[in-house]
């Protein structure tokens, strides 16, 4: 029974919300970067922490659940990636979303770390409108 139970937990997708390599697509055909949606609402991300590999492309869709504008400000992760042909760093490290819209980035983190995320809005990050994006080391 144990060994049954052990098998079925490995055999489980891994935890949502953290970035992972996907398997390959069938047939040798090539796929886009892998999407992470991050939920901006009321002093709030979600996912609050994120674990990308370096160089593994990931793409961020922030989606604002509110009303009002908030922002997605993490200039030392931005500053430690690089961006796909045609894309540039967000200005400042800072993507404004607005009110019940929604902003995509496309981006491969290059330096393992941990970086800050906030909302720089008045007051957002004080009442906890922060995050954490962690990059690690390349697969072997």
């Amino acid at each position: 029974m144990r060994r049954l139970l052990a098998a079925l937990l490995l055999a489980l997708p891994p935890v949502a919300g953290w970035a992972q390599r996907s398997a390959p697509p069938p047939h040798g055909l090539s796929v886009g970067p892998q999407t992470i949606t991050i939920r901006l609402s009321s002093f709030a991300f979600e996912p609050d922490h994120l674990r990308l590999r370096a160089g593994v492309p990931v793409r961020l869709r922030l989606v604002n659940e509110s009303d009002g504008g908030h922002d997605f400000s993490a200039p030392g992760f931005f500053a430690a990636s690089a961006y796909f042909a045609g894309s540039a760093p967000p200005p400042g490290g800072t993507i404004d979303v607005a009110g019940k819209s929604a902003a995509e980035i496309s981006i491969v983190p290059q330096r393992p770390g941990s970086y800050r995320v906030e909302c720089t809005h008045f007051l957002h990050s004080l009442f906890g409108m922060t995050a954490t994006i962690d990059v690690v080391g390349a697969s072997p």
